[in-house]
């Protein structure tokens, strides 16, 4: 019987219980306390906040609008004929593969020169600086020259907030966003930005192809005077007749390959232009894209509530401390 006491006895193992510490507890007691003194101040302090919110997001912030335009870009490119004519020619010339085109809108559509141009075309400046602008006498409003709004500065500074461009990577839909205080506007600056693309595309876009017909080009025009000298020699002591017909075949076969190549790179040029069609058309905006107003009082409401509290927190804590102080002092 004692056996069984011993075993039982190491078996035991002893668990404490655990206790919640009292001040723990105390501590949590006048947190609570410092809330509930100062519910009236957190709600006034909130209240109040939300009220200059909405009158900021009312009077103060400009309300804008945006539109935006799908651009789906298209584009056919065959070199096939023309890299298989280009293997019988005594010449090396410059074919390329195709690559993938639609990078091309993408990049015009970011770089500087298209929003130089609209800037430039359409005089945005006082539409882009506002604030400085005097619209009845049509001069700035600035004392210093040197703090006048440039082109530059407008597009590093402004043009990011008005003008967007995104690609789909997955589909290559191409949308550009346009945000303005006026809708109408909105929709007029992305037709111009598509002006703006089509005529580039048209006239200043250099393909591959393009590249490919200038070069023949030029080979075939050299070709042609090889020819004519051959064909008004004579035969002489030194220049026999057999060396003139040698001379002046290869030529006529050289500038015959040429034509050839000539007519299938304009062939190509044409195939290769990089095109695009509008998806989904600009649009007069009807509901307002800044500011948002629900989300900013929304925001303000959970910002001054945490804030009233830490506030409440920071003068009883300090409250304490000067307590503690006189305490010590007294001891």
């Amino acid at each position: 019987m004692s056996d069984q006491i011993k075993q039982s006895e190491k078996e035991f193992v002893y668990i404490p219980v655990p206790q919640m510490d009292q001040e723990d507890e105390i501590d949590l007691l006048e947190l609570w306390n410092v809330i509930w003194k100062g519910k009236w101040f957190i709600f006034g302090f909130t209240l109040l906040t939300t009220l200059i919110a909405v009158y900021v997001t009312l009077y103060v912030l400009p309300v804008t609008y945006k539109s935006d335009i799908v651009l789906q870009p298209t584009e056919t490119t065959s070199n096939s004929g023309l890299s298989a004519l280009a293997t019988n020619l005594p010449i090396s010339l410059p074919i390329s593969g195709g690559d993938n085109k639609n990078e091309n809108i993408v990049s015009f559509l970011n770089s500087r020169t298209i929003k130089q141009r609209l800037i430039e075309k359409y005089n945005l400046l006082p539409k882009i600086y506002p604030e400085v602008w005097d619209t009845e006498n049509q001069k700035w409003e600035i004392d210093d020259p040197e703090d006048q709004p440039t082109i530059l500065k407008a597009i590093q500074e402004k043009f990011k907030d008005i003008y967007t461009i995104e690609k789909d990577e997955k589909t290559s839909l191409i949308t550009i966003s346009w945000i303005d205080q006026y809708p109408k506007f909105t929709k007029t600056m992305l037709l111009r930005t598509v002006k703006e693309l089509e005529y580039y595309l048209e006239n200043e876009y250099e393909s591959d192809a393009k590249r490919e017909r200038e070069f023949v080009d030029n080979q075939l025009k050299k070709s042609e005077k090889e020819l004519e000298y051959w064909e008004k020699q004579i035969p002489s002591d030194k220049l026999t007749l057999s060396k003139i017909q040698r001379e002046r075949l290869a030529s006529l076969t050289v500038y015959t390959e040429l034509r050839k190549q000539l007519e299938l790179a304009k062939i190509s040029e044409v195939k290769e232009i990089i095109r695009f069609k509008v998806l989904d058309q600009p649009f007069v905006p009807e509901e307002k894209f800044k500011p948002k107003r629900l989300m900013i009082c929304a925001l303000t409401i959970v910002v001054a509530g945490f804030l009233s509290i830490f506030l409440l927190f920071l003068k009883q804590f300090s409250i304490n401390l000067r307590t503690k102080s006189k305490l010590d002092s007294k001891i």
